[in-house]
């Protein structure tokens, strides 16, 4: 057992001095600037918003400088929606009527005050809709650790032939939406596996205090169909944001973006349909 830890204690002494170089990088000079692009379009009754702001050092410790001065638009070809910052505080607005249309492809164009000029480009999949979705509450143990408390709900949809579809689950108790960040997103990639046949998944929703899980409440998942870009963006914060690396895996990557001209971040046009709910006895 000792020889085993000093091959691990060498391997990782190895890996740890062989595969790292140190970088000094500047995020807030120069080239190193860059602009940061948050915003999407769905087809639900607007309005929508597109934050703009510029990156920052990894030790920065204050909120994102924002982009300021921008004339941003969004437009599918045959409407165009003009967003405003009214607030001046780098997030722009499109009205109350803005709303997208399934099927067609949404170009965010943003010019800068000093001439800069950034485009991104998302197409707008038809929605799908969840089939049925049945539950079961549980509390699991695990060896000595104490017991986690679980709901698995169980969600069917058939997947739509010739499309490769990707998606984003959201789960509400009583409308309070559970998982809001990249770590708790659903995502789920068919494309041509499950071509035109039906999508079984599994969402399992759990915490040690079972007491911060909701008895009885009313559940509604919200089914969206995305673009594989958009799916891959989200799959890449995840990674960068939570971890998802072996000491065999090389430097992380730059995360996917759509937006233009050295920009950062991701514009989406997503599309759903009507929330699927369920009362949970």
């Amino acid at each position: 057992m000792k020889y085993n830890i000093l091959i691990i204690g060498v391997l990782s002494a190895f890996f740890g001095t062989a595969c790292t170089e140190s970088l000094d990088v500047d995020l807030n000079e120069g080239e190193n600037n860059r602009l940061v692009v948050a915003g999407e379009i769905t087809n639900e009754p607007g309005p929508y918003s597109v934050r703009l702001t510029r990156s920052t050092s990894y030790f920065y410790n204050q909120p994102a400088p924002a982009e300021l001065g921008a004339i941003v638009t969004i437009s599918d070809g045959e409407q165009t929606f003009i967003l405003l910052d009214d607030d001046n505080d780098g997030t722009y607005w499109t009205d109350s009527v803005a709303r997208g249309i399934p099927g067609r492809t949404y170009t965010l164009n943003i010019k800068l005050s000093n001439g800069e000029e950034h485009e991104a480009v998302d197409h707008m999949p038809i929605p799908n809709r969840f089939d049925t979705i049945y539950y079961e509450y549980t509390n699991v143990e695990y060896g000595l650790t104490l017991p986690e408390y679980h709901y698995f709900f169980y969600a069917s949809f058939t997947e739509q032939k010739g499309v490769d579809d990707c998606y984003q689950f959201y789960v509400y108790f009583n409308d309070s939406c559970y998982n809001s960040n990249f770590e708790d997103v659903k995502w789920a990639y068919a494309g041509s596996i499950y071509d035109g046949c039906g999508v079984f998944e599994n969402i399992q929703i759990c915490d040690a205090n079972e007491d911060s899980i909701p008895k009885k409440p009313e559940a509604r998942f919200d089914l969206f169909s995305i673009s594989p870009e958009y799916r891959q963006f989200i799959k890449d914060m995840s990674d960068e944001t939570f971890g998802n690396s072996t000491i065999l895996q090389g430097p992380p990557a730059n995360i996917y973006t759509n937006v233009s001209n050295g920009a950062l971040g991701f514009f989406s046009a997503k599309s759903t349909t009507e929330p699927y709910r369920i009362k949970l006895e």
